[in-house]
């Protein structure tokens, strides 16, 4: 309470926490009124609402700066928490706020290093570059000169961080006490994710640290790179690093204008990403436009690395789940993906939930996975509204790596409108897959391969056990005889194609495992095994092919 009392004495606090209150009274009064309207003027209603809150927060976060602007941005990607009509105005809220004086740079500057800049450098421009809520970016010169960008963290920014911190545990709070969001969403746990990156954000070394770690990973990838440090010249508040020439990755003219092939660009992207996640566990949170510059010989340059995010085994572990379970269309196995990704809430059914998976999965071709539905817009608003009325959240942690890689996939597609993340992945998983033990990528799938070969085998033990009762006549049928004969020829399609997936899978697994010791043996068996095994995917009986007409029931059963 005493806490409460000294932060109604400042007038930053209030104007935010009064906001709030009075976007909880909305909420509240809408949930009293709107059971006396018809269900389509409650919706447009809600809508509305929903629609002037999102535009008033976001006229409030770049007037006052500091972290609401950052914890706009962090909520936009909780489609879990926040209707679409808010996320999509969040997410175009920009971190860019009016610049302090020229003359307190750059006293904290000289702060920092002990010295003036015109000692420190044989220029410096007043005027910055680029101005953010927590710092700003000024062009200078060295003594050498080396163009340099000198990153200098904003005075008071510190208090004023510690201020907002305290203002959104105060909210949080309420709405424990007073919403029904903490049914379905853990809003401590929000609060942790936030408020790390946003410490880890106001020092500069380790911002310096991360691009360090960086450069490390990607020392021999082509088409990737990241500005020089100085570190003589670095502090927790002050960090001076290469100036990068160069255009946003998203400014398609300019990258026409100077020739750069876009798909090429499209395609490094999306794969360094996949480097990312899957073999370095330590990724770029925060890929906008702004934070990706393609230099004149196309080579992109990740700058920005105060917001990093770092992805655990068992999250590359289930990730490979996930992926594996939606090329086998195994409604179950998604939902338990989902499950161990921590994506479902506590009272989500299950069974229920594999249903409509069922419903999605269906709507792709029976010849595979249609890649073209996800590039369709129409499909990716469904998607998006069903993850919204679904049990889903978005576990703590996942935030970052969520936005990121939906902001990277976004690129991906406004480079290259034919983007086809199969045809960009096959040759990264076959590289994986080829090289030498240690590489934690190819470590990563080869488990999950051999765990969804375990899971085949009591699968199919069961497909041949129904057969052995049916022959044996411990199961009996009266069909009629075209049902009779169809299904014996369906059964034994199935059995012939089950016998050669598991022979093409432990081909493919048995040549990852020996390729380290013998290339050429094992790339034979890994391209014999995958030969054998996506033949057999492919594949479809002939009683399936020639069925025009449903399949006629059976006529009785008996045990």
């Amino acid at each position: 309470m005493r806490e409460m009392t000294r932060l109604l004495f400042n007038k930053r606090f209030r104007k935010t926490f009064l906001m709030f209150i009075g976007f909880f009274i909305q909420f509240w009064w809408l949930g009293k009124t709107k059971k006396f309207l018809h269900k389509e003027k409650a919706l447009q209603k809600s809508r509305a609402i929903y629609t002037s809150q999102a535009k008033k927060f976001a006229r409030v976060a770049v007037e006052m700066g500091g972290l609401i602007i950052k914890l706009g941005q962090f909520v936009s990607s909780r489609v879990d928490i926040l209707p679409k009509e808010y996320t999509d105005i969040l997410a175009e809220l920009q971190d860019s706020v009016a610049p302090v004086e020229s003359e307190i740079a750059v006293n904290r500057i000289e702060e920092e290093l002990s010295g003036s800049v015109s000692e420190l450098f044989a220029s410096f421009d007043p005027a910055p570059v680029a101005a953010a809520s927590l710092g700003q970016v000024h062009k200078a010169v060295l003594k050498n000169g080396e163009k340099v960008a000198v990153k200098v963290m904003r005075p008071g920014i510190e208090a004023t961080v510690s201020l907002d911190l305290a203002t959104l545990k105060v909210l949080i709070a309420f709405a424990r006490r007073f919403t029904k969001v903490a049914r379905f969403v853990d809003l401590n746990d929000v609060y942790d994710e936030f408020e790390e990156v946003i410490m880890e954000e106001l020092d500069y070394i380790k911002e310096a640290g991360n691009i360090k770690s960086f450069q490390a990973s990607f020392r021999e990838f082509p088409g990737v790179t990241t500005p020089k440090v100085h570190w003589e010249l670095t502090t927790c508040r002050v960090l001076v690093m290469e100036f990068i020439e160069g255009v946003k990755i998203n400014e398609i003219d300019k990258l026409e204008g100077a020739s750069i092939n876009k798909k090429k660009i499209a395609s490094i992207l999306y794969l360094s990403y996949l480097k990312q996640l899957l073999e370095d566990g330590f990724f770029h949170a925060d890929p906008h436009p702004g934070n990706l510059l393609v230099k004149k010989d196309g080579t992109i340059c990740y700058i920005d690395f105060g917001m990093v995010g770092k992805v655990s085994d068992g999250l590359k572990e289930n990730m490979v789940k996930l992926a594996m379970s939606i090329y086998l269309k195994d409604a179950g196995g998604i939902v338990e993906a989902f499950a161990d990704l921590g994506f479902l809430r506590k009272q989500a059914d299950k069974a229920a939930l594999s249903k409509n998976v069922k419903v999605i999965l269906s709507g792709f071709s029976e010849g595979g996975f249609n890649i073209d539905k996800i590039n369709n817009e129409g499909f990716l608003e469904e998607l998006r509204e069903f993850l919204y009325e679904q049990p889903f959240q978005i576990p703590s942690r996942m935030t970052f790596l969520g936005k990121a890689i939906v902001t990277v996939f976004s690129i991906c597609n406004g480079l290259d409108k034919d983007f086809n993340i199969v045809a960009n992945t096959k040759p990264y998983v076959e590289e994986i897959m080829s090289s030498g033990t240690g590489n934690p990528a190819r470590e990563t799938v080869l488990d999950q391969v051999k765990n969804t070969f375990l899971k085949v085998i009591p699968a199919s033990r069961k497909v041949f056990h129904l057969v052995d009762q049916l022959e044996s006549g411990e199961i009996g049928m009266k069909p009629s005889y075209a049902f009779e004969k169809n299904l014996r020829e369906h059964l034994a399609f199935q059995t012939r194609k089950i016998i050669f997936a598991l022979f093409g899978t432990g081909l493919l697994i048995s040549g990852a495992q020996i390729i380290a010791v013998n290339d050429m043996a094992g790339m034979i068996m890994m391209v014999c095994g995958g030969f054998i095994t996506i033949l057999q995917a492919g594949r479809r009986s002939s009683t399936r092919r020639r069925r025009a007409h449903p399949r006629p029931p059976f006529m009785s059963v008996k045990e």
